[in-house]
């Protein structure tokens, strides 16, 4: 079974489509893209993929790259996937060029990268 959601991604999602004009799963799945099915899992407080969310902000940005990863981001946060970041500060030019480049990554090497971060972490940085 899919793993809940806490923070409202639900809200989130019944909030854009109103505001989109978006009555139906169905124009919500032509519109993002998505199958009625995992839409109605989102509705329902079911935690969506990355993939998923990587979908829904390419779909509910307006203003060009830098909305979408911070939609990314946040939509990331509130279902769970990341810790959020102090109000206000946006992901540097770097960071999202890394996104970016894990977005194009399965499942395993996202996980070998998330093991390979957490290695360099906890390596002692020398002239520090």
């Amino acid at each position: 079974m899919a793993e809940k959601t806490k923070g409202g991604l639900a809200d989130w999602l019944t909030g854009v489509c109103q505001e989109a004009g978006l009555t139906s799963l169905r124009q919500t799945s032509l519109k993002t893209g998505l199958s009625h099915a995992t839409i109605a899992d989102i509705l329902s407080g079911n935690r969506p993929s990355p993939e998923t969310i990587r979908k829904l902000s390419g779909t509910f940005s307006h203003d060009g790259i830098n909305e979408k990863i911070s939609l990314e981001d946040h939509l990331l946060v509130m279902a769970g996937y990341r810790t959020p970041r102090p109000e206000g500060e946006e992901p540097s030019p770097l960071l999202s060029r890394l996104m970016d480049t894990l977005a194009q990554f399965d499942d395993p090497q996202i996980r070998l990268v998330a093991h390979f971060a957490e290695f360099l972490s906890k390596m002692e940085v020398k002239g520090k």
